[in-house]
């Protein structure tokens, strides 16, 4: 059993005799009250069929709130239109706090073919505790009524209406409250009402275009009515700021100031003179502080925070009013409000101003846009000033540490300090941030089978630096380590922890770090296009800081995560040097900055990311820009690596084996090459001429003779570097499965080897001819650069597609395509113009002349 589950049952054993009371209160009934405004609603009416979801829809929505007499009536008619609505629509549930309210209901009635059944009488309502923020460790003491309806048929209407009597004491009975004037269900007559004595000043703000009241008197009352209500789409928007609400509402406050609240919260947070507890812990906190005011403040910030666990237990007029220093001290618990107030006695007990302030942590500074009320805000906090700096505390954050004067301010933005003094909301300035330095040293290995490994380090400072020792307390180190290699195998695949966490945690300085140690097995993937090995270096994405959009012309603002601060470097060891040509990029805007850049030196690749930001969103009218910015962001988060690999040699061959099949199949291949040749040396293509005096080779031809001479010498090497000769590589290329068909590699290579072997007696043949002085000479040699090209062209695409290497280097490379190209456009018009190249190659086979 966890710490958290003990905490919270034995919270719950000691709230056991609340609990108990709160159950005797059952749920009464009664007859409907007499105070309420009349109002017609049409029922005959009917909403637009296909707005209607979850099998029914409100007919008839109808509150209505007598300030005066503290109660507030609901009235509501449900109409069940298909089988899902009896699901749905057949129970009915009211929360309340018991505490202060009085649950009543009035009428519970199933209309069916026009008559009424009456559900009130013998209603067996089940009273369940709602503690939704239990696993906050808050405990509010709200209820829920809730009632199962039987036999509940398709096209019944459920109408029921209740009262709920009494308001919180801690408000003194004033107005505030804030009505949605949108509904995601049809609802087809409306009204709400506040009813309440004409001296009563209300004030109304609209947002979002919400409906002003209609005001009237009735009864020597004033009357304020909403008659509409704005059937609206959820919000489809993601990463939307937390201050940010789209939906149409209205305040209604009877607070007339900032001053005012002020001055209410003074009167519930009021710094009583300090027990003998309370007392006796100043005591010994100056007593560690020594003459420090400083050290004084420090030590009883550490003393609140660490010592005194958060729980809060906010029933009734506690939901606002702190508990007694004295008691917050004897029990080691408090909420927000009692450790703040606690620890503003504390400083106060040494001469240290310090006030509570209240904050919204989610309206931030858009709670000033709000009318005045104590509901505006959700936390306490505590304004302390040692001497001329000023400084804001968080009473309840947890493992914060470093010295004083490196505390980073919350991102509050605005607070309302509670002094006799104060009449506006006081801003926080952020002046200090913390900070993220991210190394990962990647080493790759040279060889496709080895493994290769993952160094990762983070250090986080100030602020950050207290929120990941929070975090890593609240979980065990073997969690942690299942977590974090979770994140990596994301990037890399396979994955295994090489050592344990490593944890450093530097509390005077506040820096703590987390060293990471993986081995990445199978780094190295085969493309199956290239059949190249390639790996992928992955950054980790900056999504999470600005989230990618893809409508950018999105109309709502956007958040981003502030305060970030971020240095980040890829550190690459690879085994080769590799060309880099990464561009970089470097963005500076309002809202945030990223720096990006590539270097290399030797066989080390660095990947520099720098990433922070200066506010919590982004506007829509810079959502455009930043789209195209964060694509551009996006791309450089990963740089693709590619290797040539080794064709694999099976274990236990010895190396130099030749493939004796090839060799056989090459003779054989010569022999068929060579007969098919002497038949075409009996060719002839010119009429026998006379006198048959052909001039002797000379001139340019002698060049020509010298490349044929050495042309044969060539190929012989040319066709003894052939793969297929070698028994290893042969045997080697059975044994892979990562290059297809096996069957069609084997089959490529046999029939590079034969054409490599046509080539050479080609060649041959053509020093023959060539010598001869032959008429089929000039038009032999025109055919043998063609096929060189083609072969030449074909061959080294075919070869990368299958090894993942290329044949082919530049044009000086003697393998280039370029060269045969050259030699037929240099010598098959020479052959074909030059008056000498005519008159030499015009001999015919000697059978032709000793058959004439």
């Amino acid at each position: 059993m966890t710490c958290t589950l003990k905490t919270i049952l034995l919270l719950l054993l000691a709230l056991v005799p609340a609990v108990t009371q709160a159950q005797h209160k059952a749920v009464s009934t009664g007859p409907v009250p007499s105070w309420l405004v009349p109002w017609q609603p049409n029922l005959q009416q009917k909403p637009n069929a296909k707005h209607i979801s979850d099998g029914f829809y409100l007919l008839l929505a109808e509150t209505q709130y007598h300030a005066e007499l503290k109660s507030d009536y609901h009235h509501y008619v449900r109409q069940i239109v298909s089988e899902a609505g009896i699901q749905n629509g057949s129970e009915i549930s009211v929360d309340y706090d018991p505490q202060y309210e009085k649950l009543t209901f009035h009428r519970i009635v199933i209309k069916r073919d026009g008559r009424e059944i009456n559900r009130l009488a013998g209603a067996s309502f089940k009273v369940l505790q709602q503690e939704e923020e239990l696993s906050r460790f808050i405990y509010s003491g709200t209820y829920t009524a809730w009632l199962i309806l039987e036999d509940v048929r398709k096209g019944d209407q459920i109408e029921y209406s209740y009262s709920l009597t009494g308001v919180n004491p801690i408000f003194d009975n004033k107005i505030d409250e804030e009505y949605y004037q949108v509904t995601a269900a049809p609802v087809v007559n409306f009204y709400r009402n506040i009813i309440a004595r004409p001296g009563r000043q209300l004030h109304f703000k609209a947002f979002n275009h919400a409906a002003l009241p209609q005001q009237r008197s009735w009864n020597g009352l004033t009357v304020y009515e909403w008659h509409n209500i704005n059937l609206q789409d959820t919000d489809n928007f993601s990463h939307l700021p937390s201050w940010y609400n789209p939906f149409a509402r209205l305040q209604a406050s009877e607070y007339n100031s900032w001053q005012e609240i002020a001055q209410w919260a003074q009167r519930i947070n009021t710094i009583a003179p300090p027990g003998n507890a309370v007392k006796s812990k100043i005591a010994a906190l100056k007593q560690q502080a020594g003459n420090s005011k400083e050290a004084y403040l420090q030590a009883a910030l550490r003393f609140v925070q660490d010592d005194i666990r958060y729980m809060g237990i906010e029933m009734g007029e506690y939901s606002h009013r702190p508990n007694t220093p004295d008691k917050v001290l004897a029990q080691r618990f408090g909420d927000c409000k009692d450790k703040s107030l606690l620890l503003c006695t504390l400083l106060n007990g040494n001469g240290i101003s310090a006030h509570m302030a209240y904050v919204n942590t989610d309206l931030k500074e858009a709670v000033s846009q709000r009318l005045p009320s104590p509901t505006s805000f959700n936390h306490a906090i505590v304004c302390a000033t040692p001497g001329s700096k000023t400084y804001w505390l968080d009473a309840t954050l947890s493992y914060q540490r470093g010295a004083l004067a490196d505390f980073c301010e919350p991102d509050f933005q605005l607070a309302l300090v509670i002094t006799d003094t104060t009449t506006q909301l006081t801003p926080i300035p952020k002046k200090k941030n913390g900070h993220i330095v991210i190394r990962e040293t990647l080493t790759l290995p040279e060889e496709e089978r080895k493994d290769g490994s993952l160094l990762a380090s983070t250090t986080w400072y100030r602020e950050d630096a207290d929120a990941q020792r929070a975090a890593m307390a609240s979980a065990s180190l073997k969690d942690k380590e299942a977590t974090f290699l979770t994140f990596y195998r994301k990037f890399y695949g396979e994955m295994a922890l090489k050592d344990s966490l490593q944890l450093h945690d530097d509390a005077d300085s506040n820096i703590f770090r987390i060293r990471e140690n993986y081995v990445i097995r199978h780094l190295w993937k085969k493309d199956s296009a290239s059949r190249k090995l390639l790996f992928s270096i992955i950054a980790q994405s900056p999504s999470d800081i600005l989230p990618y959009v893809t409508d950018e012309n999105r109309q709502v603002p956007l958040a981003i995560k502030y305060p970030f601060d971020q240095d980040y470097q890829i550190i690459v060891n690879t085994p080769i040097e590799w060309s880099l040509d990464e561009k970089p990029l470097h963005i500076k805007n309002d809202y945030y900055q990223f720096d990006f850049t590539a270097t290399r030196t030797g066989k080390q690749i660095v990947l520099s990311y720098v990433l922070k930001t200066f506010r919590d969103h982004v506007p829509p009218s810079f959502m455009p820009q930043y789209a195209r910015e964060v694509k551009e962001i996006q791309k450089t988060t990963s740089l693709d690596l590619t290797l040539k690999p080794a064709l694999l040699q099976p274990a236990g061959q010895p190396a130099g084996n030749g493939n004796w099949l090839a060799i056989v199949l090459a003779i054989c291949a010569a022999a068929v090459f060579a007969y098919l040749g002497a038949q075409y040396y009996k060719h002839s293509v010119l009429p026998v001429q006379h006198p048959l005096e052909p001039l002797p080779i000379g001139g340019w031809l002698a060049l020509l003779a010298i490349g044929l001479v050495f042309s044969p010498m060539s190929d012989v090497l040319v066709l003894c570097e052939a793969k297929v000769f070698n028994y290893e590589t042969w045997t080697g290329i059975s044994a892979r499965r990562d290059m297809g068909n096996i069957t069609l590699v084997q089959l490529f290579l046999i029939g590079d080897m034969i054409i490599r072997v046509f080539l050479l007696c080609y060649s041959v043949l053509l020093a023959v001819l060539f010598f001869n002085k032959r008429d089929t000479f000039p038009f032999a040699l025109a055919t043998y650069y063609f096929i060189n090209t083609l072969y030449l062209f074909f061959f080294h695409r075919i070869y990368g597609y299958y090894f993942g290497e290329s044949t082919q280097g530049n044009f000086l490379d003697p393998d280039s395509i370029v060269w045969p190209l050259l030699r037929m456009a240099l010598w098959v018009p020479y052959l074909l113009m030059s008056p000498r190249a005519k008159a030499t190659f015009i001999m015919p086979h000697p059978a032709l002349l000793r058959d004439r």
